[in-house]
């Protein structure tokens, strides 16, 4: 299996009120459905 490593570096304190109200949206709906494939990948899997 091929191991992938990566490193992230923060400069600063990320801020979603830094964002536009429709930018704000695509980050809520992109979380949430990243959040609703990960429990249905949970759920086929049990």
């Amino acid at each position: 299996m091929l191991k992938t490593e990566l490193s992230i570096e923060f400069i600063g304190e990320p801020s979603i009120q830094a964002l536009s109200e429709s930018e704000q949206l695509i980050f809520f709906e992109t979380l949430f459905n990243s959040i609703m494939n990960l429990y249905k990948q949970n759920q086929d899997n049990n």
